[in-house]
């Protein structure tokens, strides 16, 4: 075997750090999930895996190990929501597959737990009593191995009398959720407590949070010091929501959302933001679709720096 001389190898050194200087080769600590990091304009999050075939409805929920993420979607060519995975193995996206644990349809919003182990979402369970009708919940499921265990249901969010949406899970346990009571026209957020090893009934969250339009889709800071959730116009059409921020007051209340300024929000569809766990980079998904749902979404990213100040007087 002809060995390169100590001059060639120099080179070639030379060579890639010069690629990587450039951005041509991202090293590993320049790189999230093998795309070049955003800076204060969003740019599309590898639309040709998470997106291609199918439309996103829900926040991007990495795993801790930077290994795998996990989004809930809805096929083109059918209105049924799961969870979907994909695998990061250091240099690619694996394609989007429906998740181990997930049903065929009826489940979304995934969210893992502080720590990693746990992952939360939403579900349909299947029809009860005479008239039949469907009562929905928050699941999880606990990493086993390689793999997932099968679904566990918490008691307490079980009810046929409202919809569950996007979960958000805090250090304390808490989770929150968005929902709608089938009687009521206008949707909201919700905790559900932990407490002593469980978890109470859902409440709705409101004072200051709630005295504006529809609010949606929340995402909770660990120390559950700030949500990110999606807003409403107060009045419209068109209703297009935009990404905004609500912080807890000193008596445990939570302020008036504010939107989020810069490049973020604009005359389209934005909704379901998020976080990367390390609080780098803010993630959303932005519509051009006629609704929310459809060809023209996909997730985004920007330097979660957009977020200084946001909605502080």
């Amino acid at each position: 075997m002809k060995l390169r001389s100590k001059s060639s190898i120099r080179f070639m050194y030379g060579l890639m750090l010069t690629l990587v200087a450039a951005g041509v080769i991202l090293s590993d600590e320049e790189s999230f999930f093998g795309q070049a990091p955003p800076g204060l304009e969003p740019v599309k999050f590898a639309p040709e895996i998470l997106t291609s075939e199918k439309h996103p409805h829900g926040q991007l929920a990495f795993s801790p190990d930077g290994k795998s993420v996990l989004w809930s979607a809805m096929l083109q060519d059918g209105p049924e929501q799961t969870i979907y995975c994909s695998t990061f193995n250091g240099k690619t996206v694996s394609k989007p597959e429906v998740a181990p644990f997930a049903a065929a349809s009826g489940n979304g919003g995934p969210a893992f737990s502080a720590d990693g182990k746990r992952l939360f979402f939403s579900a349909e369970l299947p029809p009860v009593g005479d008239p039949p009708k469907r009562p929905t919940a928050i699941c999880y499921v606990d990493r086993s191995g390689s793999g997932w265990t099968k679904p566990s249901v918490i008691e307490s969010t079980v009810d046929t009398r409202m919809t569950k949406g996007q979960v958000s899970v805090a250090r304390s346990g808490n989770i929150y959720f968005s929902g709608r009571v089938l009687t009521e026209r206008t949707p909201g957020i919700y905790i559900c407590k932990y407490s002593d090893g469980g978890y109470l009934s859902p409440e709705k969250l409101s004072g200051l949070l709630a005295s504006g339009a529809p609010l949606v889709d929340p995402w909770i800071d660990p120390d559950e010091k700030f949500m990110l959730l999606s807003c409403f116009p107060g009045e419209g059409p068109p209703m297009r929501p935009d990404v905004g921020i609500s912080y807890r007051q000193a008596d445990g209340t939570w302020s008036k959302p504010a939107a989020i300024g810069g490049a973020v929000n604009t005359p389209a569809y934005e909704r379901f933001p998020s976080l990367s766990r390390d609080g780098k980079y803010l993630f959303f998904i932005r519509s051009y679709s006629d609704g929310f749902v459809g060809d023209q979404a996909h997730f985004y990213w920007v330097d979660a720096s957009v977020l200084s100040n946001a909605g502080r007087s």
